[in-house]
């Protein structure tokens, strides 16, 4: 399996993911709301929906995600958040990469740089 990722990456994956040494926790928020936290720690991504929205489910759970009590775990990051970055090889891509002095192959910086908005759905990912 980890050889195949060597040379194939999921559509919108132009970077390797599971950067050493990183670790990181984003909230991912509808409207002031926070939905649930994406982490990385040790090698591994994880999504959990937050206390607040198992209690009051203001909007559906996240298809990928849909049992709400489970704490998802895997090595890759799931194509919702991977869809949140950008192809990089556009030179204004490059530039704000280079700027923000992040590794292409950072995924966790990826997302602090691009992942805050995107145009395909209605959520924020927010570093906390």
């Amino acid at each position: 399996m980890k050889l195949k990722h060597l040379f194939w990456k999921e559509e919108g994956m132009d970077f390797i993911d599971n950067p050493v040494g990183q670790s990181c926790t984003f909230s991912l928020t509808y409207k002031n709301f926070i939905i649930g936290y994406l982490s990385y720690n040790n090698g591994s991504w994880e999504f959990k929906y937050s206390e607040e929205y198992k209690r009051t489910r203001p909007i559906y759970p996240i298809i990928d995600f849909p049992d709400i009590d489970k704490i998802y775990i895997q090595e890759r990051l799931w194509p919702f958040f991977a869809a949140r970055i950008p192809a990089l090889n556009q030179p204004y891509q490059i530039k704000k990469i280079k700027k923000a002095k992040v590794d292409k192959d950072d995924a966790v910086g990826l997302l602090n740089v691009f992942g805050k908005e995107t145009i395909t759905n209605p959520f924020l990912l927010l570093p906390v």
